[in-house]
């Protein structure tokens, strides 16, 4: 229960972070281009350092052995994740039903889920949070891209060539091979990581800054969704876990299962808002989306925290 209402206090702090964002667009500090642009900044330099810094560690066959672990299970929720979002979000007229459908799949894993992980598990945890992370990523450049094109090739690169995966091969060759990192470059690494969660989610209450949120409350599709991301799919895969009883697989196995389960708790990423606008869709609706997913994330995340100290801690 403890460790629940740290999650829950962590979550408070992050929406505190959002109403600064919030704050700097209504009083004209910044405006909606900035936001996007510092996104950019975000994904391009600070999500790779965070991810890098994660590996700068002493090695141990158990983590190693743990990051297996973490990347299994970050495949088979985003396999369960794209075919429940098939199943329930049936495909209609327009491209909302598309964005819902990646509404479902893709979690702000890296923004959110990071400093909540670190809080339930420790440092420990983004190492093995940057597993789900990579999967994320190849996953959102390929199945995503094919949702919103309605293309039926994947392209390889855009799966390998993205900065959470180049993030992720930087780091675990810095791991294996114990390379040496100058105390400045380290340092310089840490800060930059350490500007992760405050940055991000600033740029999140910038682009939430101008939703209608009666709107929002009033829509029974974004509300759908929102219940599926938030609920369903974590449930589903806190279950599975529970009966192939991955608990006893390895040493270790219960961090790694907080870690991924509060990654797939998350709410929906702000991806699904940002890459819609790229194509020249509904950005503004994907915005609707993570604005409520985000919002109710203040009680499903310490619950799934909870729930999984329960079943998978005891």
């Amino acid at each position: 229960m403890q460790e629940a209402l740290l999650v829950g206090n962590q979550v408070l702090l992050i929406y505190i972070y959002i109403a600064i964002g919030i704050v700097c667009v209504k009083k004209q500090i910044v405006t909606q281009e900035i936001g996007k642009n510092l996104s950019s900044f975000v994904l391009m330099v600070i999500t790779p350092c965070l991810i890098i810094k994660s590996y700068i560690r002493p090695f141990e066959k158990a983590h190693l052995l743990g990051l297996a672990l973490a990347f299994l299970l970050a495949f088979i929720f985003h396999g369960i994740a794209i075919i429940v979002s098939n199943f329930l979000i049936k495909k209609r007229e327009g491209i909302r039903y598309k964005i819902e459908r990646m509404g479902v799949v893709y979690t702000n894993c890296g923004f959110m889920a990071i400093p909540l992980i670190v809080v339930a598990v420790g440092d420990i945890g983004i190492f093995y949070a940057v597993a789900f992370i990579s999967v994320f990523n190849m996953a959102l450049w390929t199945h995503g891209i094919m949702v919103i094109t309605d293309r039926r090739s994947i392209n390889l690169k855009s799966a390998i060539w993205n900065p959470g995966v180049i993030g992720f091969i930087i780091g675990f060759i810095i791991y294996c091979t114990q390379l040496h990192i100058p105390d400045l470059i380290d340092q310089g690494v840490t800060s930059l990581s350490q500007l992760n969660t405050p940055l991000a989610m600033i740029i999140t209450g910038i682009f939430l800054a101008e939703i209608n949120f009666k709107s929002v409350f009033k829509n029974y599709n974004i509300a759908y969704v929102s219940g599926i991301r938030l609920f369903i799919l974590p449930l589903i895969m806190l279950i599975i876990i529970k009966i192939l009883g991955v608990e006893y697989w390895m040493t270790g196995a219960a961090d790694v299962i907080m870690a991924s389960i509060l990654a797939c708790s998350a709410p929906a990423a702000a991806s699904i808002a940002l890459l819609p606008a790229k194509f020249g869709m509904e950005g503004e609706y994907g915005a609707k989306i993570v604005a409520l997913s985000t919002l109710l994330s203040i009680i499903t995340l310490p619950l799934f925290n909870l729930l999984t100290n329960l079943w998978v801690r005891g």
